[in-house]
C-alpha cells in the first residue's frame, strides 16, 4: 500500500519481474483505518485474517514473515477464485463465478458474508461503469462508452445493470455514424496516447486527422477541440529534453512547430 501517485507506482511496478500481491493506492482513509503510522510501511496478513507482521519492511524481516506465513487467500475458499478475478479486472467473469458459488451448495456464515460483500461490490462497480459509459456517450466519446458497455451487456448470467447496458449500447449502435465513431475513436485514442507521452506535435496532428477523416462524426468535434487546445497552449514541438521547453511548459521558440487546423 502506498499514497504515491499512480504514475510513480506504475513505474515501480514495471521494474518488477513478478509481483504476487495486490497493490493499493490510498490517500488517507485506509491507512487511518488500519493504523498505518507512515510510509513506507508493510504488513503481512494470513488467510485467517491475522496480522503476522507490521513494520517498516526491511527486506530481511519481510521475507522472514512471508516465509512463515500460511499460503492462501484471505477469502473463504468458495469465493477465493471470485476475488482473484476481481483483482485481475475480470468483473463479468467474477460475477459468473460468484453465481456458480450460489448454486453450488449452502454457505456457512463466513462464506455468506464474503459472498454478499463481493456481490455488492460487483453490483456497485458495474453499475458505476454503465453510468460512466452514459456520461462518455453524452460527451460524444462513443467508442469509449461502447468499450465500457460490451462485456456488461453480454454478461451471462446477467448483472443487475445488464439491461441498462444493453439499452444504452443498442442506442449507440443505432447512430448513423456509429462505424465512424469506432474508427475515429481508435485514432483519437492513439493521439491521446501521444499526448500522454508528451509528443504534442504528433497528438495535435492525430486529433486533426480524426476531425478531417470523420468530419460528420461526434468524435470529430471532440478531436478538434483537443487539437485547438494544444495549439493555443503552444505545445506542438515541445521537447522533453529541452530546459526552455520544460521551464516554459510549452514548446520554446527553437522547437515550436506550426500546425494548421
Amino acid at each position: 500500500m502506498t499514497d504515491e501517485a499512480l504514475d510513480v507506482v506504475e513505474k515501480w511496478y514495471a521494474t518488477k519481474k513478478k509481483t504476487i500481491f495486490p497493490l493499493v493506492i490510498d490517500h488517507g482513509g485506509l491507512e487511518k483505518m488500519i493504523d498505518v503510522p507512515h510510509f513506507p510501511y508493510s504488513g503481512v496478513i494470513d488467510p485467517s485474517g491475522n496480522l503476522i507482521y507490521a513494520g517498516d519492511s526491511p527486506e530481511s524481516a519481510l521475507k522472514k514473515a512471508m516465509a512463515t506465513a500460511k499460503p492462501g487467500s484471505i477469502w473463504p475458499k468458495k469465493v477465493a477464485n471470485t476475488a482473484a478475478l476481481i483483482r485481475n479486472g475480470k468483473l463479468v467473469d467474477a460475477w459468473a463465478d460468484l453465481q456458480s458459488v450460489k448454486t453450488g451448495g449452502a454457505l456457512d456464515e463466513k462464506e455468506q458474508a464474503a459472498f454478499d460483500r463481493l456481490a455488492a461490490y460487483l453490483t456497485e462497480v458495474t453499475s458505476g461503469a454503465v453510468k460512466s459509459a452514459d456520461e462518455l456517450a453524452k460527451a460524444n466519446m462513443v467508442r469509449d462508452a461502447t468499450l465500457k458497455l460490451e462485456a456488461i451487456a453480454g454478461a451471462k448470467p446477467a448483472l443487475p445493470c445488464t439491461p441498462d447496458a444493453q439499452k444504452l449500447l443498442a442506442e449507440l449502435k443505432a447512430l448513423p455514424t456509429y462505424d465512424d465513431e469506432i474508427k475515429g475513436g481508435e485514432l483519437f485514442a492513439a493521439a491521446a496516447a501521444k499526448e500522454d507521452a508528451r509528443d504534442y506535435l504528433g497528438a495535435a496532428l492525430g486529433y486533426r486527422d480524426v476531425a478531417r477523416k470523420f468530419e460528420k462524426s461526434k468524435i470529430a468535434g471532440v478531436a478538434m477541440e483537443h487539437a485547438k487546445d494544444l495549439v493555443s497552449r503552444g505545445m506542438p514541438g515541445y521537447e522533453k529534453s529541452c530546459d526552455k521547453c520544460r521551464k516554459g511548459q510549452k514548446a520554446c521558440d527553437k522547437h515550436a512547430k506550426p500546425v494548421k487546423l
